[in-house]
């Protein structure tokens, strides 16, 4: 089921929304002045979805471009197949979106974003848009986009070449240097820029503390460092519960698999929702499934329904069938128990987080877990999951000569977020305020959501709104 539940599903839109700078920003939810970040942060994402325990970033100012390469240590492979799905650009929807469950990354087609933005920012300075590099382990891809504007889709070129097999996979990305001023130089004689070098540290430095157990090495323009020690790492979980869909919502996921794969059995669907694989679940829905058939004949269609059989292919249910199927898993769901709570959504947990206290020298750590809830739904008529997220806290003491000051970093899904988070909700600065934590304590604070609802998040994944 693993490869069903992976499944990129087709979307509707012009491949080359990918290559134009207005409905990249509304895509990405992110300004021009902020691309190295956010390229650093959703190549760090896709590392951290391999089996890679060591990830390294390096920035560099090449001509009038800063290149952006991300590796990893990871053993998958990169085929010329799975590479030109990549580079499918009228591809435009991906299963993060359809999804409720914990997954890195702001959003789907991050690479084709990232890809796209490149060429478009050079295009739009005048210059030559610039190739794109990837290396898997003994492969070597170079890629160009072709955008045809005439026939509107993005067509592109790869050569691809045998290289030595160092046990890699990495990504190459060039963006042309913004020299419009927000750029912060350390000095004027150089092209290494203070504020966007700390900004992108920081997105590096935050992931590491909710993933202590993965190895990065760094060097963002001549700044070069490590964090964290490489360990094996259970691969977080990526299970959904039919409890965190609404009704449209679940008829919108089924509908996107019919789209993409209409010959995928019911069963199949089914299994794809925590608690649904195991046999006594399995049943129950059958014998749900088997009181309405029984409420018509017995032939192929009962009522202008669809048969519910296990083995029935998809593309046969209605809209009112996939109504009844919703019901019925709903009513049959295993709940989500407290106990079972960080199994499922994921935690970094206490342990870890004294690793990090551990590999920084750091004096102390303070650690909660904070359960989100969501009541009885009056529209609806029913509850929703009562545990739909997570909020860990971590507070660090530093040590009394640490000259730093207090350091606040927010990250969603083991990520580095983007954006203050929090912000709608309170002002964590205030609240450490209250506590007699002020600006130039020697406190390290992480605040980390775990949540598989990413509809909380809006499209540029900027904050919360519920």
């Amino acid at each position: 089921m693993a490869e069903l539940a992976d499944l990129i599903r087709p979307g509707a839109g012009r491949g080359l929304d990918f290559v134009i700078l207005d409905d990249l920003r509304k895509r990405t939810g992110i300004s021009v002045s902020e691309i190295l970040k956010f390229s650093v942060a959703e190549m760090v994402a896709n590392a951290l979805d391999s089996d890679a325990t060591e990830i390294f970033v390096e920035i560099r100012t090449v001509g009038e471009f800063d290149e952006v390469i991300v590796g990893d240590n990871g053993s998958k492979q990169i085929s010329l197949e799975e590479l030109k799905l990549i580079l499918d650009f009228g591809n435009k929807a991906s299963s993060k979106r359809g999804f409720l469950r914990v997954s890195r990354g702001y959003l789907g087609n991050a690479l084709k974003c990232l890809y796209g933005y490149s060429y478009a920012l050079a295009e739009a300075r005048k210059l030559t848009p610039p190739e794109i590099l990837v290396r898997s382990h003994k492969a070597e891809y170079t890629i160009n986009l072709k955008p045809d504007r005439i026939r509107e889709f993005i067509d592109s070129e790869i050569i691809t070449r045998e290289i030595e097999d160092k046990g890699f996979n990495s990504f190459t990305v060039k963006f042309p240097i913004d020299r419009s001023g927000t750029r912060n130089y350390l000095r004027e004689a150089t092209d290494e820029p203070i504020l966007e070098r700390d900004s992108i540290h920081s997105v590096i430095f935050a992931t590491s503390i909710v993933n202590p157990t993965i190895k990065f090495v760094y060097n963002l323009w001549d700044m070069e460092g490590k964090l964290g020690e490489p360990a094996p790492t259970p691969p977080l979980r990526k299970e959904t519960s039919i409890l965190w869909y609404e009704p449209k919502q679940f008829e919108t996921l089924f509908i996107d698999f019919v789209r993409a794969r209409p010959e995928t059995q019911l069963r199949e669907f089914i299994s794809l929702f925590r608690g649904f694989t195991s046999k006594k679940i399995q049943k129950g829905v059958k014998e749900k499934l088997q009181e309405l058939n029984n409420a018509g004949n017995h032939d192929s269609q009962v009522g202008g329904h669809v048969q519910f059989f296990p083995t029935v292919q998809i593309q046969g249910l209605s809209k009112e069938d996939v109504g009844r199927l919703y019901s019925i898993m709903r009513e049959v769901a295993k709940p989500i128990a407290k106990r079972s709570v960080p199994k499922v959504l994921g935690i970094v947990g206490e342990e870890r987080f004294e690793r990090v206290k551990e590999q920084h020298g750091w004096k102390r750590l303070r650690y909660t877990v904070m359960k989100g809830r969501r009541g009885r739904d009056a529209r609806l008529g029913y509850s929703l999951a009562d545990f739909p997220f997570l909020v860990e806290l971590a507070v660090f003491d530093r040590r009394e000569d640490d000259e730093l000051g207090l350091q606040v970093f927010q990250c969603v899904n083991f990520m580095a977020s983007m954006e203050n988070i929090f912000s709608r909700l309170f002002d964590i600065k205030y609240r450490l305020g209250r506590v007699g934590i002020t600006e130039k304590s020697p406190v390290t604070v992480m605040a980390h959501l775990v949540c598989p609802v990413l509809k909380w998040l809006n499209y540029g994944k900027s904050g919360l709104y519920e």
